[in-house]
């Protein structure tokens, strides 16, 4: 197959089936590839938030520190290709078409059915291969034990927290989203974590005895935002690191890069410049300044309520209102009750074009279900039509929320 429109149809009709139960599937066929990345260094990073900040903080310092630097990330937000990069260049068409034909070749001889998370994760690891990246910075697609990234050892593993997200396969307790996060801990490696809360504490300590929390490392450290330039400052060990992504949650992910560099003996200066050149969408992002309008990946309870803190820090009750959706694995309740802490308005629309997505109808009788109040939402398939709207009404901002796929559905049509 040599159409690169072809292949990624084919790609993204890649579902999951049963749930694994192990790895030896994949780990065969990497194998079979002459397992193509086990000389480069790898920093893995699992946890429910902040997995994207923390990659695009170490990559971006470990260019700056002149490392060849592969970065995998996912979701994507426009296209395809934005999950594999090499030194911030991404992966052109014609390496995703030469990597698939192998991979399909491979994994069709010895039966083994790739989804479509698998099956990019072989074509990184290929591309990689091939390109030879001093570290690959690479963050889990879901969980982590028994996620297609943790075929590879690890350099360093990175757990930013915990939290309730996707129970249905992760688990309903925090002891079983504990143990997958911290399954990426293979070989007593060192595993940094920014997240007090025992169940991932015990978990790390059970897989290595080498870790740390830098929550209680940096316990001096300092922080403030502004308003003005939506960004936030950071004062660790008598240095100010300026980060151009807002909110006091981005803290604790600059740590885990912070000490990731200082492993490396890596400068505050280097550091620095690292962080100036950060470009993260889907992060409190800005798309428009007037109307002001702030695009923001939150998409469960916890970060939704870090979301909210940040809102509030910046405006009263009222003054805002949200464009949302969530997919069918998020629970209602945790995700709409901070809204409505601070909002009179919300606008719900579709996500039924994305894997476990919903439309506006499914959500609002799921809102119901939970008993919350449905007399502030606006329910409109059409996220066009919901902007429209919403651009008539006298909010200081709006604030699309929810998934990355509903912050790339937004991206297509402004």
């Amino acid at each position: 197959m040599n159409n690169i429109e072809n292949i990624l149809k084919h790609i993204f009709s890649l579902k999951p089936k049963d749930k694994k139960e192990s790895l030896d599937d994949l780990i065969d066929l990497y194998k079979l590839l002459d397992s193509p990345c086990d000389n480069i260094k790898i920093v893995h990073i699992a946890g429910t938030n902040g997995k994207g900040s923390v990659t695009s903080y170490i990559e971006s310092i470990l260019l700056k520190s002149n490392y060849n630097v592969g970065k995998f990330t996912s979701p994507h937000i426009m296209k395809y290709d934005e999950r594999i990069s090499f030194n911030r260049e991404l992966i052109d068409d014609n390496d995703i078409i030469k990597y698939f034909n192998i991979i399909h070749e491979f994994s069709k001889s010895k039966n083994i059915y790739l989804n479509f998370f698998e099956f990019t994760t072989f074509i990184m690891l290929l591309y990689f291969h091939e390109k030879q990246p001093d570290f690959i910075v690479l963050e889990t697609g879901l969980g982590g034990r028994l996620d297609a990234t943790n075929i590879l050892n690890s350099f360093i593993a990175i757990i930013t927290n915990i939290s309730y997200d996707h129970i249905n396969i992760l688990g309903n307790s925090l002891d079983e989203i504990a143990y997958e996060k911290a399954g990426i801990i293979k070989n007593n490696e060192l595993c940094l974590f920014a997240d007090n809360k025992k169940e991932l504490s015990d978990a790390i300590k059970s897989r290595t005895n080498s870790y740390i929390n830098v929550i209680d490392k940096y316990n001096t450290v300092t922080y403030s935002l502004n308003k003005e330039t939506f960004t936030t400052n950071v004062t660790v060990d008598n240095f100010k690191f300026h980060i151009p992504l807002f909110g006091s949650f981005q803290v604790n992910n600059f740590l885990l890069a912070y000490e990731v560099s200082k492993i490396l003996n890596i400068d505050n200066q280097t550091i620095q410049y690292g962080l100036d050149s950060i470009d993260l969408k889907g992060r409190f992002e800005i798309v428009s300044e007037s109307p002001l309008v702030i695009l923001d990946s939150a998409h469960n309870g916890d970060s939704i309520r870090v979301l909210i803190d940040n809102l509030f820090y910046l405006f009263k009750k009222n003054e805002v209102l949200f464009i949302t959706s969530l997919l069918d694995t998020k629970d209602i309740k945790s995700f709409f009750d901070p809204l409505l802490s601070i909002s009179n308005c919300i606008f719900v629309t579709s996500l039924d074009n994305a894997h476990y997505g919903l439309n506006a109808v499914q959500i609002k009788d799921k809102i119901i279900d939970n008993n919350v109040d449905i007399s502030n939402f606006k329910f409109e398939d059409s996220l066009k039509s919901c902007y429209e709207e919403a651009l008539t009404l006298n909010y200081k901002a709006i604030v699309v929320c929810g998934s990355f796929y509903l912050v790339s559905k937004f991206k297509k049509i402004i």
